[in-house]
């Protein structure tokens, strides 16, 4: 639901540049900036479970699983509830004059200039600063964790407890992969959301700058930022196939091996054998001819 959220926003601001006045009515601007705010929201919580649930994986491997589901939907809730002063701060102004205009705006909704600015601020804060914070938490304790000296057991690892010898001899690919997927998905979230929300902070505190940045600029921002939900489930697909291919790299050469283990059998059984009858025949041989004698 999140991505057709996310494609809709862009044909929805298109359709409105192109009219530049708003002409779909009252309840379709208040609609329309409740969903394309609570998209916003979902395109910056997901990611944030998406961390969560693979934080919970590496660090408690044999937990229950069904935390993902809770996650995922306290995340579309919190969305939905966040969004929806956008019902009652968007609305449809109406100048008069020779040439009727309308808007769908906030004027009016906001008693003060500070008002406006904090409610700003308290998006910024929901849908930049505390995600990426979370998700910073997350993918250093799941890097800390793999590089932990503990996942260096070997021999010497208690009784009750097992490891697979090809497992510590891949720790470092392991631990080098974790690391470069921990931090694309922060980079890709900082690089795709940072510009939009530095002409933010710069028109909240200056709105005057309206008349130096083209309006073209912050849709075009916008619609970058939103490159980031489709980039993370790409950059989590390319990494669970490069550990698919290793696996079947590993599971290849241990067929290999066992494969050559049990031909070495195989002829130590046979020299066996004929070693066998080789003794055997001398013995005989030995019996004739003293039977002979």
């Amino acid at each position: 639901m999140s991505p057709c959220l996310q494609a809709m926003a862009p044909l929805w601001d298109a359709s409105w540049n192109i009219t530049v006045q708003w002409l779909a009515g009252d309840i379709a601007c208040r609609t329309l900036m409740f969903l394309k705010l609570m998209a916003m929201y979902a395109a910056a919580f997901l990611p944030v479970v998406i961390g969560l649930d693979r934080q919970a994986a590496v660090l408690h491997p044999l937990g229950p699983r069904s935390a993902g589901r809770k996650l995922l939907g306290a995340a579309w809730l919190l969305s939905f509830l966040l969004a929806l002063p956008q019902l009652f701060l968007f609305h449809t102004v109406r100048r008069a004059g020779p040439v009727p205009f309308t808007q769908c705006v906030t004027k009016g909704s906001f008693k003060a200039q500070w008002q406006e600015t904090t409610y700003n601020l308290f998006t910024f804060c929901c849908l930049f600063l505390l995600p990426l914070t979370v998700m910073t938490i997350c993918y250093s304790r799941i890097v800390l964790s793999v590089s932990s000296p503990r996942t260096r057991k070997g021999n010497d690892a208690p009784a009750g407890e097992f490891t697979l010898r090809r497992s510590l001899d891949n720790r470092p690919r392991v631990r080098l992969r974790a690391l470069r997927l921990a931090l694309l998905v922060l980079l890709t979230f900082v690089l795709c959301w940072t510009p939009y929300y530095l002409l933010g902070l710069w028109y909240w505190f200056s709105p005057t700058m309206l008349t130096e940045v083209p309006p073209s600029l912050s849709h075009i921002l916008f619609l970058f930022g939103l490159l980031n939900a489709p980039l993370d489930p790409l950059l989590y697909g390319a990494f669970t196939l490069g550990c698919r291919r290793r696996h079947q790299e590993l599971s290849s050469d241990s067929s290999r091996e066992g494969g050559s283990g049990r031909m070495h059998q195989q002829e130590s059984q046979a020299l066996r054998q004929m070693e066998v009858k080789t003794n055997a025949a001398a013995r005989k041989a030995g019996e004739t001819k003293e039977t002979f004698l």
